[in-house]
């Protein structure tokens, strides 16, 4: 398991988890705050906080600062969401409840698959 998991079980919710998680591996400095509101599905079992937590941390390592600069995140975050998509059928935090897929497991996966682009 990863990072990720640790600190999710440490008590960071999902999205908090795996920004901590690219902090640590990265030696970036993305605040963590940022996915507090993440969590549980951003709150109401919508998109699953860990999923978001990894778009995030990728917006903050491939995103851009100005218009005018390519947006470089955009293929990437296609990607991730794709993936994650064929993988489990779904986004939502309330839908990959039901199917079974624990936090654990979703935050290790967004965690892992957030890797191979970054």
């Amino acid at each position: 398991m990863s990072d990720a998991v640790k600190f999710f079980e440490e008590g960071y919710n999902c999205a908090e988890a795996v920004i901590k998680a690219v902090n640590e591996e990265k030696k970036l400095n993305i605040p963590v705050s940022v996915g507090t509101p993440f969590g549980s599905g951003m709150s109401v079992g919508s998109t699953c906080g860990a999923i978001a937590g990894a778009i995030i941390a990728l917006g903050a390592i491939k995103g851009r600062e100005t218009y005018m600069e390519p947006n470089e995140a955009r293929s990437s975050s296609k990607e991730i969401l794709k993936n994650i998509k064929e993988k489990y059928g779904t986004l939502e935090c309330k839908e990959l409840k039901r199917k079974g897929v624990s936090c654990k497991e979703i935050v290790n996966y967004a965690y892992n698959i957030l890797n191979e682009y970054i």
